[in-house]
């Protein structure tokens, strides 16, 4: 019997669980059959891994269908807790031998993606590719590089804009506090590595906690996952060093660094953002901004997977006018700490982004980025025609390169 939610005679997904009785066809007939219908199979079916099974009358299938029905020797090992009667290992669809999608079109595939892991983006494999090893020296170490040469198999969330994927925005890491009373770590906010040891982040992230410790974790993509293609690290911060003109109220000058008690090791997923020269200046074109925040400023909830939104950056004076309409008033002037990014409906950051990168790409440098902003505050998040302020990180480069130097810091890990 075979049990399931798929199509009816009508084209229409059932709304209940219907179930069919089939019949083991012999090698013979399923090979006989195959062979007609799809000539892709010029030695026919590969009873190693599969089996087939169906009706010799119609509407007695999966789906409607009259000829019979593939069902993989995988699919039915699965109730014996992952393949472990085949022996078969969890990887991603890349690195096994037996994956393709060279019939999709022609075999109406009634699983979509057989996953019979704990990991959406893995498959159960048998026969493995072994790759090349890919060593630490092999990864651009210069800044503001993202992973463009998909160095991990290939694109773990497809064409789901609203994610960044595995290594796409190496230089981002989690602020977490370690509260001594509950000894547990709460997320505060984001940040970015502009040093193997240094991270820069929002000074109002790290302004209020006292009773505990930082902890900074790099190379993180999704929170609730313990096995992704390469390990996060943490990290403890051994001294906090805030804007000497920062002002809680107003959060002019919201910009910290951190520093941390080791060095983080790079890696494909983690790597340094470049800062921009002093002397830049706004110009209209498109940044990205990442973080785990919530979706939404009222009732949002933080996300698991570190999320992305492409938003443009907004000249001064057309921040002004547009921030002068909302609760702010017609008086409100922008500081010059500040600068403006997005304004377009429900494409923002919002509650837990603070302290995240905003970056943009350099010119003429396909892959390459630098840090143009800090998530710092806005009016709610996504509201049309309200953009969100960030930190003007150029006006504070002479700041950073200071405090680096006083610590005997490298300033060139930054520079492009």
């Amino acid at each position: 019997m075979v049990t399931g939610w798929g199509k009816t005679e009508d084209d229409v997904t059932s709304s209940h669980l219907l179930n069919a009785f089939v019949s083991i066809f012999s090698q013979q007939s399923c090979n006989q059959v195959y062979e007609r219908l799809v000539p892709v199979f010029p030695n026919g079916i590969d009873y190693d891994l599969e089996i087939c099974a169906g009706s010799h009358t119609s509407n007695q299938d999966a789906c409607k269908i009259v000829v019979p029905l593939f069902l993989s020797i995988l699919q039915i090992s699965v109730l014996d807790f992952l393949g472990t009667e085949n022996n078969c290992t969890c990887v991603l669809e890349s690195a096994c031998k037996d994956y393709t999608s060279d019939f999709i079109g022609l075999v109406d595939v009634k699983n979509l993606k057989y996953k019979p892991c704990p990991n959406y983006y893995e498959i159960c494999c048998q026969n493995l590719i072994i790759p090349e090893k890919i060593e630490p020296s092999k990864f651009n170490q210069n800044c503001g590089y993202t992973d463009t040469t998909n160095d991990f198999g290939y694109r773990i969330l497809g064409n789901d804009s609203a994610n960044a994927e595995f290594a796409e925005f190496p230089w981002t890491v989690l602020i977490l506090h370690k509260e001594i009373e509950s000894n547990k770590s709460v997320y505060k906010c984001g940040g970015s590595l502009i040093h193997p040891r240094v991270i820069l982040t929002a000074a109002h992230c790290i302004n209020e906690e006292s009773n505990g410790y930082w902890i900074i974790r790099a190379g993180e993509w999704n929170t609730k996952m313990e096995d992704e293609p390469l390990p996060h690290q943490d990290r403890l911060v051994e001294d906090v060093i805030l804007h000497p003109e920062y002002n809680p109220d107003s959060l002019k000058n919201d910009v910290a660094l951190l520093y941390l008690s080791e060095p983080f090791k790079l890696a494909g997923n983690i790597k340094i953002i470049c800062l921009p020269r002093s002397n830049w200046e706004v110009e209209r074109i498109k940044c990205i901004a990442a973080g785990w925040g919530k979706n939404a400023f009222k009732k949002g909830k933080h996300s698991t997977i570190l999320k992305k939104i492409e938003i443009p950056l907004v000249p001064k004076n057309d921040c002004v006018k547009l921030l002068r309409q909302t609760r702010l008033g017609k008086y409100y002037n922008l500081h010059q700490s500040f600068i403006c990014a997005g304004g377009e409906l429900n494409r923002d950051t919002c509650k837990g982004d603070g302290g995240s990168p905003l970056v943009c790409p350099i010119s003429k440098q396909n892959g390459r980025y630098f840090q143009a902003g800090i998530v710092s505050w806005g009016i709610g998040c996504g509201e049309n025609n309200t953009p969100g302020v960030y930190v003007n990180v150029a006006l504070f480069i002479t700041w950073i390169d200071s405090e680096l130097s006083a610590k005997n810091i490298d300033m060139n890990s930054y520079k492009f």
